[in-house]
């Protein structure tokens, strides 16, 4: 029984969602200090306190946890067309963004502070 002749165009398009949904590790030429974000808003993923901040030198939204060490875990890219990508900087994280839906709920998350932060500046 076959799949049908469309089936590497659906294979393909169930490969590319399974794999924006998980977290990118990425290298960090320095280390990011969390207290020299500006903090947008903090939110409750998985049981951990999230801050969600920028940096102005560096114009991303950043993710920190309040009581972990380290407490960067990393950043959000494509918010503004509504498909955002989590990018982990501290690999001692890594393993945790990837278990059950905690990235899935981070962008969750980041949509909505991303969403209210364009509304309060927009006016």
């Amino acid at each position: 029984m076959g799949v049908g002749r469309l089936a590497p165009h659906r294979l393909r398009a169930k490969y590319a969602r399974a794999l924006a949904e998980i977290p990118l590790p990425v290298r960090t030429t320095s280390g990011l200090d969390a207290k020299a974000l500006t903090m947008l808003a903090e939110a409750t993923v998985a049981g951990r306190s999230v801050q969600f901040g920028t940096l102005t030198e560096m114009p991303k939204l950043w993710v920190a946890f309040a009581e972990v060490d380290p407490p960067v875990l990393g950043y959000l890219t494509g918010l503004a067309a509504g498909k955002p990508e989590l990018h982990v900087t501290e690999t001692a994280h890594l393993e945790w963004a990837r278990t059950g839906g905690n990235s899935a709920a981070l962008k969750r998350e980041a949509m909505t502070v991303w969403a209210a932060v364009q509304r309060e500046c927009e006016g």
